[in-house]
């Protein structure tokens, strides 16, 4: 009997504490939302995404986390708070061309010495940066953002994923703090660091937005678009998002008549991989299949295709020239960069080959050498 009762004064509660009147208009802005709005109590409830998404803002939902994600359109605080937090963390580098590797440009112009950005990624002095930048060089120099400068050393290289890492004798400096690929959404801001044309403008910083993940440009691995001005001597310095995270290593532009804001950068997601085959392995281990790829005609253009990568050689006896690869690692591949993208998924040194052949789909394990 007591529970009954109990349940009854609930809903008496309930109905008395929610009095419904007709939809309201909202208008954020001046424009008014599409999305119906309830007024109950003498409260406006709208969608949390219509609101915030009309304010310039981008809601993400986490099944795992059952929580909303609210980033707010970039303001001058947002910006300058996040520079505050990265810039201690983006170094210049600079140094002398290898005899060897002077150019005939350089040459006429009497320039004898490049100069790039780096990043902090450890407290004891370890600098990451783009393997274009140091490859060439001698007696490379760190310029830390309080002027202090350091000789530095390379420590390894990898010219495909274009990464780098240098070594300062300098403790106790600040890493940067990673950030994730779940941040990087098309249209999210996202703000540059680097030294762009002369070590007189180090550290400065450049904004804009995301223009397109995953994005192909022919390069071994996919790239990060956006269109924050990137500038020689922009390469190897920071892309962060709001909070002064990395997000990307500043690698590349497109440059010409006709074309603007095309900036390029290494997704987090390829520095850690990369970083911790440094780690472990002192340079990144790739595999020796054996095989060759030819792309289909719609990949080679950048058309959207479901086709994948033909074989046109093989010296292995369970793939054969001819066999359509459709999928690594359980991955789609459709260009060289997938497959390349897809291999750094491979575990315990094996690479699992989905191959079509007279109409039927088989998995292939390989273990090739890495080397």
């Amino acid at each position: 009997m007591k529970r009954l009762l109990f349940m009854s004064v609930i809903i008496v509660l309930l109905i008395s504490c929610t009095t419904v009147s007709a939809a309201p208009a909202v208008f954020v802005n001046g424009i008014r939302l599409s999305t119906d709005a309830r007024l109950i109590n003498d409260r406006i409830y709208v969608p949390l995404r219509a609101v915030s998404e009309s304010m310039g803002a981008t809601v993400n939902w986490s099944d795992e986390n059952y929580a909303a994600y609210i980033e707010s359109a970039a303001d001058d605080n947002s910006v300058i708070n996040a520079i505050k937090t990265a810039g201690e963390s983006v170094v210049a580098i600079v140094g002398n061309y290898k005899p060897e590797y002077m150019s005939q440009q350089a040459l006429s112009y009497n320039e004898s010495y490049a100069h790039g950005a780096g990043v902090i990624i450890k407290n004891n002095g370890l600098i990451l940066t783009n393997a274009h930048v140091v490859e060439n060089l001698e007696n490379i120099t760190v310029i830390l953002a309080n002027g202090e400068s350091y000789g530095a050393a390379l420590q390894c290289i990898d010219t495909k994923s274009d990464l780098a890492t240098v070594k300062i004798n300098k403790l106790g400096l600040k890493p940067i703090t990673f950030g994730t690929m779940d941040s990087v959404v098309t249209g999210s801001t996202v703000i540059a660091i680097g030294t762009p044309i002369s070590l007189s403008m180090m550290n400065s910083a450049s904004k804009g937005i995301v223009s397109g993940k995953n994005v192909n440009i022919g390069e071994h691995y996919s790239f990060t678009q956006s269109d924050v001005a990137i500038n020689g001597g922009n390469s190897g310095g920071a892309l962060i998002n709001l909070k002064g995270e990395l997000v990307g290593i500043n690698s590349s532009k497109f440059a010409g008549i006709g074309i603007e804001g095309m900036s390029f950068s290494i997704p987090v997601d390829t520095v850690n991989y990369v970083l911790s085959q440094f780690e472990k392995n002192g340079k990144v281990l790739r595999p020796v299949t054996n095989i060759t790829f030819s792309e289909s005609w719609e990949a080679k253009i950048g058309l959207p295709t479901a086709k994948g990568l033909t074989v046109k050689s093989s010296t292995n006896s369970q793939i054969k020239s001819g066999d359509m690869v459709t999928k690594i690692n359980g991955i789609n591949v459709h260009s060289i960069t997938d497959y390349n993208e897809a291999v750094k998924l491979s575990k315990n040194n094996e690479v699992v080959f989905t191959v079509s052949r007279d109409g039927t789909d088989t998995n292939i394990v390989i273990t090739p050498e890495w080397k």
